[in-house]
């Protein structure tokens, strides 16, 4: 068998060779790292001067301009603006005497103007008769009543001796009957005269009470009055808004015609007390509240002066209810002018029961 025999130079060259390539293998990688170093400490002085930039105040910066004037020739200029005046037209003449102290003399009064006459012309009351005939004259309101029937609404509301509740439509309805005016002493029985009138009158309570209720009302509310005896009688054909001037007419209406033998029997119908009468014009009307004030029970001269029974006046009730797209509400006010009589209070308050409205009972002032 052969031998293989490495010489000792042979030896040594090889390993010189494997020396430098490690070498220089090192030196390269001591190149790359060094100028990755070099590269990310040169980004991160540059952003932290980039930073920094935002975080100093930029240096004060003056600059002086330097500004041109053109001297005017004064010779042209004088020329032209008498030739721009030469051109303008001559100031108007005025005859006003101005001054700057007070007068000796004072100016005579304004002519007094009906206000009525200037009132802006209210939309609502524009479309009123328009609504009246699709819905039937329906109250729309939503107001929030105290009592069982109370709908929506904020406020204050509107009150009738010292019944309170609030609504967007109301009808006040007041029993002028002749016991309203001879049990006090305003009226003579036998011969039908009235012995105080207007203001003079016990009956001038319930009138300051129905006053106090128009004036109470809001622009955006609907109202009517109703009085009735032998006949029923409405102030308007149809609710209408609460503006200023209707206001006024109403209550002109109030202390002017709401008064005895105000209310006589018309068209044939029979006469008497017609409570009946006054809830069917009600219905016509159909507001969302009513206040109902009378002293005493529904009579009939057909029937020889005899009651009409509590029932008759409750079907009126209940019909005009199946055929309202609102019911309205009744609240009553037993206006107490002779002797306290439980037929009476009984029978009103079965009207403000059946209705969800409330009864109160008013002693009334005799001045006899």
């Amino acid at each position: 068998m052969g031998e293989i025999v490495i010489s000792a130079s042979e030896g040594k060259s090889h390993g010189g060779k494997k020396a430098d390539e490690n070498s220089r293998r090192g030196l390269l990688v001591s190149i790359v790292i060094g100028s990755i170093g070099v590269h990310v400490v040169a980004l991160v002085v540059f952003g932290i001067w980039v930073i920094a930039r935002y975080f100093v105040d930029p240096p004060a910066e003056f600059e002086v301009r330097e500004i041109l004037k053109i001297p005017p020739q004064s010779r042209e200029h004088k020329m032209n603006m008498a030739k721009h005046h030469a051109l303008t037209s001559k100031p108007a003449f005025s005859d006003r005497i101005l001054s700057q102290r007070p007068l000796d003399f004072a100016l005579p009064d304004l002519p007094m103007i009906p206000v009525d006459q200037m009132l802006p012309i209210d939309p609502s009351e524009l479309i009123a008769n328009q609504v009246n005939a699709v819905i039937g004259s329906a109250g729309m309101g939503l107001g929030l009543g105290e009592g069982s029937g109370g709908g929506g609404g904020s406020g204050d509301g509107i009150s009738f001796f010292g019944i309170k509740d609030q609504a967007r439509s109301v009808v006040i309805m007041i029993d002028v009957s002749a016991s309203m005016f001879g049990r006090t002493g305003d009226l003579d029985y036998a011969t039908g005269r009235l012995l105080r009138k207007g203001k003079e009158q016990s009956f001038q309570a319930v009138r300051n009470e129905a006053l106090k209720l128009v004036d109470s009302l809001d622009i955006n509310m609907r109202f009517g009055i109703i009085r009735w005896s032998g006949s029923a009688r409405s102030w308007q054909e149809n609710l209408v808004p609460a503006t200023t001037a209707n206001k006024i007419a109403a209550k002109r209406h109030i202390q002017e015609a709401v008064d005895a033998n105000s209310a006589r029997p018309i068209g044939g119908r029979p006469g008497g007390t017609r409570h009946d009468y006054a809830l069917e014009k009600l219905f016509e009307l159909r507001p969302e509240v009513a206040f109902l004030l009378s002293d005493g029970n529904a009579t009939a001269s057909d029937r020889g002066g005899k009651e009409i029974p509590e029932k008759e006046l409750l079907d009126i009730v209940e019909a005009a209810g199946k055929n309202a797209l609102n019911s309205t509400r009744i609240h009553t006010i037993y206006y107490v002018t002779g002797s306290d009589k439980r037929s009476e209070e009984r029978m009103l308050r079965s009207l403000s029961r059946r209705t969800g409205g409330k009864f109160d009972k008013v002693k009334a002032v005799n001045r006899r």
